[in-house]
């Protein structure tokens, strides 16, 4: 990128990020009177290997309402059947016990969960840049963007991994279901990264409904090892946090990436694969809805 159009900011982030990305942060105050995603900066730390991501107004990204994207077509029912599938098993591999939750077992669900989740970004990236070189063609833009994605994951497996290290059991497990997931979704996207998008979209309308449910329980005094547990240095680092930014201030963090990823894959599951993501505004489709009821 062209360093003139990159912006000084405050430490210890020092550039902003010109790019379609930036059009997502002036453009997501409306969604076709929905809902915005939360205030923020997409920024670039100089000193630092990892790419553009955003550094979220903790305020506002405490109304991070839950949404469903209602499946229409047969492409939306593949992808939400198999999420749905996919739910069922991690529930029951991860613990996840509505209600019933500690400090280790939301540490668990949120392992397994990034590991998951870290898979699809790279995966899309890495075969729409062969196909790049393949066809000799531009990408576009989707390749900066599903890295980006894939590397905002990890990070959160790298933040929850600060506080928890697996034993040999739950790191077998964890390869294991990468192994199969791995399988599933490069075939997916193969035969339809449309589908794979959707299906990408729905898996993050749950991890925002996972992470809520971990807000409240916190807030309902259910989790008082976190209560004032300080933020991981690393964490207050890349989210741009306060310096006293506590385990809470972590997770809505998480919540709002997680919340940018539905809707950045739930647009890309609307767009024609060969259409260039730059001549595009994401954005939450109009038959996207808010679903209070649905809290986990």
């Amino acid at each position: 990128r062209n360093r003139n159009s990159l912006l000084t900011l405050n430490p210890p982030y020092h550039y902003i990020y010109h790019s379609t990305m930036i059009k997502i942060g002036k453009n997501c105050k409306r969604f076709f009177g929905t809902w915005k995603l939360p205030e923020h900066k997409i920024v670039i730390d100089k000193d630092s290997y990892r790419m553009a991501h955003p550094i979220w107004s903790l305020k506002d990204a405490e109304e991070c309402p839950i949404t469903h994207y209602k499946p229409s077509g047969f492409r939306d029912w593949i992808a939400f059947t198999n999420m749905k599938i996919l739910r069922v098993s991690f529930d029951f591999f991860s613990g996840y016990k509505p209600g019933n939750m500690g400090e280790n077992l939301y540490l668990r669900r949120f392992i397994f969960l990034e590991t998951v989740a870290g898979v699809p970004g790279m995966i899309g990236g890495m075969i729409r840049h062969l196909k790049s070189l393949g066809k000799l063609q531009r990408d576009g833009g989707w390749i900066h963007h599903l890295l980006e994605e894939a590397e905002n994951e990890r990070m959160h497996l790298f933040t929850f991994l600060a506080l928890r290290q697996p034993g040999i059991t739950f790191r077998v497990a964890i390869l294991s279901a990468q192994a199969i997931f791995l399988t599933y979704f490069t075939t997916l996207y193969l035969l339809s990264s449309k589908t794979a998008h959707r299906f990408v979209g729905y898996l993050e309308e749950e991890a925002v409904k996972t992470y809520t449910a971990c807000i409240n329980d916190l807030d309902a005094g259910k989790l008082k090892r976190w209560e004032n547990l300080a933020a991981p240095a690393e964490a207050i680092k890349y989210w741009g946090l306060p310096e006293d930014a506590k385990m809470r201030d972590v997770i809505i963090a998480v919540r709002a990436d997680e919340a940018m990823h539905r809707e950045v894959n739930h647009h890309l599951a609307t767009l024609n694969p060969d259409d260039p993501v730059d001549d595009h505004q994401y954005h939450i489709h109009s038959s996207t809805t808010k679903d209070q009821t649905r809290t986990f």
